[in-house]
């Protein structure tokens, strides 16, 4: 069943803001709660407008104003669990049956093209596992070939064993499937692509071409997600801080060689810069036609 924000009635209340992410409403409406505030949630179009009795406005304002500068601190995430509603840190379930083990969620939380990417990268190691990697790396492999030019980008779709195919992928899908809900497929398209020859001429040219994954992409959508949810706070897409640092450190052991699978560290580091750079010129963008509304 899905998980419905609380709506008191009060006759007269006051617009303290809106957010884009009902995640992130769910958590601060919880918090309004424990703090005994007094407040509706009201659904417009993609965004939720939060309401709070006129009694309380100045106090609920300064709290939003934190929470939209940090919404992952620990007092906002335990509120939940305070108003007994932790189902919320989980997901937010479209369904209401859990007998497929949450695998329609997980299918049906990424657009089209994400999906594709990840099957084609599945059947490209599926084809390398069974004897044919001299011929697939042969024709998919980094070159600077002028009448090859899809070579620059094609890299990312081979993998050289398991886990290297299941820590990208799963970041893939999960990374991806966010860009992709949340700003359509030619932002993911171009994203991708730019990153893709980003990364991949920076380690040919650093390095060598011996090297496949969509590691470089996965950086840059890493980079993306992380600075434009920090830079726009109400947004679908974010990347908590912990992942991101995570995903930092082990590209740091990458570099010192410390994993057990050689890492195309270059790529990593400038699939990263790529994403960043994407982040702030759309932040930029939106906040110029935002300025012009």
């Amino acid at each position: 069943m899905e998980t419905k924000l609380p709506v008191y009635h009060i006759p007269t209340m006051i617009v303290l803001g809106e957010l884009g992410n009902k995640r992130a409403c769910q958590a601060f409406s919880d918090y309004l709660s424990v703090k005994h505030i007094r407040h509706n949630v009201d659904k417009s179009d993609n965004r939720f407008v939060i309401s709070v009795d006129p009694e309380q406005y100045h106090q609920s304002q300064a709290l939003f104003d934190e929470f939209i500068h940090n919404p992952n601190q620990a007092k906002f995430l335990e509120a939940s669990w305070q108003v007994n509603n932790p189902q919320q840190t989980i997901a937010f379930a479209n369904s209401s049956s859990n007998t497929n083990l949450g695998l329609s969620k997980i299918w049906n939380s990424t657009g089209w093209l994400t999906k594709l990417v990840t099957l084609i990268c599945i059947s490209i190691y599926i084809a390398s596992y069974i004897g044919y990697f001299p011929v697939i790396f042969n024709a998919l492999s980094f070159s600077w070939d002028f009448y090859q030019p899809y070579r620059l980008i094609t890299p990312m779709l081979m993998h050289l064993d398991t886990l290297h195919l299941v820590f990208n992928i799963t970041w893939w899908w999960y990374l991806a499937g966010k860009i992709e809900k949340s700003f359509g497929i030619y932002v993911l398209i171009n994203l991708t692509l730019f990153s893709a020859l980003f990364s991949n001429s920076a380690q040919s040219l650093i390095v060598s071409n011996n090297f496949a994954g969509i590691s470089g992409v996965v950086y840059a959508l890493m980079g993306f997600t992380w600075l434009y949810g920090r830079n726009r706070p109400n947004s679908e897409v974010f990347l908590p801080n912990n992942i991101f640092i995570f995903l930092l450190i082990w590209m740091g052991l990458g570099f010192v060689d410390l994993l057990p699978i050689n890492m195309a560290n270059w790529a990593h580091l400038f699939g990263l810069l790529a994403g960043l750079l994407i982040a702030q010129i759309m932040t930029l963008k939106k906040h110029s036609i935002d300025k012009t509304e």
